[in-house]
């Protein structure tokens, strides 16, 4: 009776919904006060059984006899299965609880298109007058931006703004203007001041920064976008960080750079944040892939020739080649020849003197 009371207050937390643990942990110190023999003894009186097996099938055989209890293996297995899932469930991943990105619409990802050469300068613009400050582009050379976002004459005088370490004839130290051969500069002589001058975090270089991040454009315009005031529950951000929920931890060294109207572009295209966003995005989409175009390019002049290569192939195939695939050559004994030309037509059915003879009344 005492046993019954306390599976019929055990049926009732399932009943009321409560927590898998504390189910649990009810299964575990009921089994435990419980000796089996009891517990066999209480099961039968409210759950079926299936008694008297014996080996062979046969009620009267000889044998070790089995005596198996429905209540027993049942709540043994969902205590075991309790356990597991409860288990399962309480592993919480910090990558299942990071909002995902969405997916845009790129169209330089397109096969038959190409970079927007005009977004691309304003992407430049964006990188010069935000980025810069904190975020080197240290593999990437300043004779690239030529005929793509500028012209030489401005790409020229843009590396001269810069003052690059150099030695002169004699193996001094020296500094001289930037030339369009070198490297964009980085705002930081090494990775210490780096950090020093960010709380500690080290701005990463952006220079391939698209392919280095799972999602490529989708992921950046996501967090570049997508800062976010601190939801309530949620740990208040350190001195020097942000809460943006697509970031990896939650918690980002980096403050929201993109605002509305922050940069004034050239062309007076509108800045809203989208704009910017995209195009910042779509200059580290090049700068980490400048030869797409060309390769584009290549790609569909091989596959213009290809196809005009398989046209010509079947072509000549039909043409040229047909005749000689067609062609039958029949051997004969000699003094036989006219039996298989009589007929002015080489076929199959010479060598059958019987058809050849239909064939012949045929045509008459």
């Amino acid at each position: 009776k005492q046993w019954y009371q306390r599976r019929v207050a055990i049926t009732a937390g399932i009943t009321n919904n409560l927590s898998r643990m504390t189910l649990i942990s009810q299964c575990t110190r009921l089994l435990a006060q419980t000796s089996s023999r009891n517990f066999a003894q209480t099961s039968r009186a409210f759950l079926p059984s299936i008694s008297g097996w014996r080996q062979g099938g046969q009620s009267g055989g000889s044998g070790p006899k089995f005596n198996y209890s429905y209540g027993f293996v049942g709540l043994l297995g969902a205590a075991v299965c309790s356990v597991g899932v409860a288990l399962n469930d309480g592993q919480i991943s910090a990558d299942e609880l990071e909002l995902a990105h969405g997916h845009m619409h790129w169209e330089h990802k397109e096969w038959n298109k190409s970079y927007d050469h005009k977004a691309l300068r304003r992407g430049f613009q964006v990188y010069k007058e935000v980025c810069q400050a904190c975020h080197s582009m240290q593999y990437f050379y300043w004779r690239m931006h030529i005929d793509v976002t500028h012209t030489k004459e401005e790409v020229k005088e843009m590396a001269a703004e810069y003052m690059y370490p150099d030695v002169d004839d004699e193996g001094n130290a020296i500094e001289r203007q930037g030339d369009i051969q070198d490297f964009m500069p980085a705002p930081y002589d090494n990775e210490i001041k780096a950090r020093l001058a960010n709380n500690g975090a080290h701005p990463p270089d952006l220079t391939l920064i698209n392919v280095a991040r799972e999602g490529n454009e989708d992921y950046l315009f996501s967090l570049l976008t997508g800062y976010e005031d601190v939801p309530p529950g949620q740990a208040e951000p350190a001195e020097g960080q942000a809460y943006n929920p697509y970031f990896h931890g939650y918690y980002i060294g980096m403050a929201q750079q993109l605002y509305n109207e922050s940069v004034d572009y050239e062309d007076g295209t509108i800045p809203y944040q989208s704009q910017i966003a995209k195009d910042i995005i779509q200059y580290l989409a090049w700068t980490a892939h400048p030869w797409m175009d060309e390769m584009s390019m290549y790609g569909m002049k091989a596959v213009a020739s290809a196809a005009a290569l398989v046209i010509i192939s079947y072509i000549a195939m039909r043409t040229r080649r047909n005749g000689i695939r067609s062609r039958q050559i029949h051997f004969t004994v000699p003094g036989h020849d006219k039996s298989i030309t009589k007929n002015g037509v080489v076929n199959n059915f010479t060598k059958y003197k019987e058809v050849d003879d239909s064939i012949a009344k045929m045509k008459r």
